[in-house]
């Protein structure tokens, strides 16, 4: 079931990485580059793992640090709509949330029939959906205040990619 899960929440990542694909509106190479980056985080925890979920994690946390660099309002002059800032808080967070779920569903799931015991485990697993539930909630702010539709597709793709792969981090 945990990994029927795992390739459920492949399709919504995929959209979510399509709209930010399509959107010609604006250059938002960073943003793909990082929807890309947790898309096939996702697609080798799901098949391969070939790259350990600890290496996940760090790339996908240095990736969410990169992407605010790049991001930042600070960074330019110009003045930035509060839709801009949302979205790209939205990816950063998004990108820190993979992170987690990449190393929640790592714990215990190392080799075929090991399962999650105790506390430290059972307190993980709350925390990760916690944060998912959190993320969804902020996700659906941040889409009810996109002016964009695809804005809109992104934002509760990703939420529902995050939502996906945490009920498999409890499974």
């Amino acid at each position: 079931m945990t990994e029927l899960l795992h390739a459920w929440a492949l399709a919504p990542a995929a959209i979510g990485t399509c709209c930010l694909a399509a959107d010609r509106r604006r250059v938002r190479a960073p943003e793909l580059a990082a929807s890309v980056l947790m898309l096939v985080a996702m697609l080798d925890a799901w098949s391969t793992r070939l790259v350990p979920a600890v290496a996940w994690a760090a790339l996908l946390v240095a990736g969410a640090i990169v992407l605010a660099m790049v991001r930042s309002p600070r960074r330019g002059r110009r003045a930035v709509d509060s839709n801009t800032v949302a979205m790209a808080v939205h990816a950063n967070v998004g990108m820190i949330a993979m992170a987690a779920l990449q190393l929640g569903m790592g714990v215990g799931h190392t080799s075929p029939g090991a399962h999650q015991h105790g506390v430290g485990a059972q307190a993980l697993t709350a925390l990760l959906i916690l944060g998912a539930v959190v993320y969804a909630v902020f996700s659906a702010v941040v889409a009810a205040r996109a002016h964009r539709p695809l804005d809109r597709v992104q934002t509760v793709a990703m939420a529902v990619a995050v939502g996906l792969m945490a009920v498999a981090a409890a499974i």
